[in-house]
């Protein structure tokens, strides 16, 4: 299923649909509330939702946070200042802010994490983790994201981390012809192969942990790198080509093209907010796996996320034009955790992005740090 979105502003949900946000459910890490219509803080400038504030500098006295530190990030709704964050002190803990930014195999990668607030406010981990390979053989390039279940936050981080590896780790014994062939069989295939690796390990180092201490939401992408030493009337060719992703649970994947964004996957059905019901390890990941391809004629860049980033993506137009503003180009580490630094009303999940450009990186006119 292919979602397109309008590119132009448009109001956002009514305030009428908007109630409080709901506590985090059995399997969920904190819901996400749509911001309502007429939020006080922001303007309409033509291009979308903007904060009258997003250059302010925030003091101690009116909170912490995300604003510590100038930005033109927007905010969305009626917001209040953030207390001081917590750090957790679980051994298990992941760091709050990871970012990467450089070439693998001539493609351009960025990623960013940050710990969502509802997180710092009670001083427990973010769970969300991101991985990306290259195949061995050159053909692809395999990104990966995994979000650890909030309901075990002692341990799903640990969860998600070794997810993510795992399946990396077997996504690098793709191949092109394979790919070609029967990319749905060899993408169930990776999926298995890193469940029974997360499995085996548990058995082996974490008893007495169970599959569900140690459950993860997952999206796997994987993309067409050119051949090597193909010329230039090759790599338009390459743009007809086709990306394959798969996924257990919520986490999603977005094309993104001249500022407008597709989504293979559809936006988690309605239903009580963060309640997943598809997770891994699990005894049969197939049953539970969802597979779309991606298409990628004409797309400037693709990217991976976790729940909390979705939901945004696909309910607020003032995150759409704002980040696809920051990622119109390829950028750095700063540049990637700066884009994710803007606050909604509701928004309070880890927030997660794994990004692959397009074009090789000499033809790129400029790289923001």
């Amino acid at each position: 299923m292919s979602l397109k979105w309008w590119r132009g502003p448009r109001e956002e949900p009514s305030a009428a649909t908007a109630g409080p946000a709901s506590p985090a459910g059995p399997s969920g890490s904190g819901a996400t509330a749509p911001e309502p219509a007429d939020a006080p803080d922001t303007q309409q400038d033509g291009t979308g939702t903007h904060d009258t504030h997003s250059a302010e500098v925030v003091t101690a006295e009116q909170g912490f946070g995300f604003a510590e530190l100038p930005t033109e990030a927007p905010r969305t709704g009626p917001l209040s200042p953030l207390p001081a964050p917590l750090l957790t002190g679980l051994p298990t803990g992941l760091p709050g802010m990871r970012a990467d930014g450089g070439l693998l195999r001539g493609r351009w990668i960025a990623a960013a994490s940050l710990t969502g607030t509802s997180h710092l406010l009670h001083g427990t981990s973010g769970q969300d983790v991101y991985r990306y390979t290259a195949t061995h053989d050159g053909s692809g390039l395999v990104l990966v994201v995994c979000d650890g279940l909030g309901s075990r936050p002692a341990t799903a981080q640990t969860g998600a981390g070794l997810l993510a590896s795992y399946l990396c780790e077997a996504a690098a014994h793709i191949t092109g012809q394979r790919m070609a062939e029967a990319p749905q069989d060899v993408l169930r295939e990776v999926l298995t192969t890193g469940n029974a690796a997360v499995r085996r390990h548990r058995a082996a180092v974490l008893e007495p942990l169970t599959d569900s201490d140690l459950a993860a939401t997952v999206a796997v992408c994987w993309l067409p790198l050119p051949a090597e030493g193909e010329g230039e009337d090759e790599g338009v060719a390459r743009h007809a080509l086709t990306g394959h992703a798969v996924r257990v649970g919520d986490c999603n994947v977005f094309t993104l093209a001249r500022g407008g964004y597709e989504a293979p996957f559809p936006a988690a059905s309605e239903g009580p907010a963060n309640v997943v019901t598809a997770y891994l390890p699990c005894e049969d990941p197939a049953r539970v796996a969802e597979y779309a391809p991606v298409a990628l004629a004409g797309v400037d860049a693709v990217v991976v996320t976790t729940d909390g980033l979705a939901i945004d993506l696909f309910d607020s137009p003032s995150v759409r034009t704002w980040l696809a503003s920051r990622w119109s180009v390829p950028c750095g580490p700063a540049r990637m955790l700066d884009s994710l630094r803007y606050r909604r009303q509701g928004s309070h999940d880890d927030r997660t992005a794994l990004i692959t450009w397009s074009a090789p990186l000499d033809h790129i006119p400029r790289l923001e740090p």
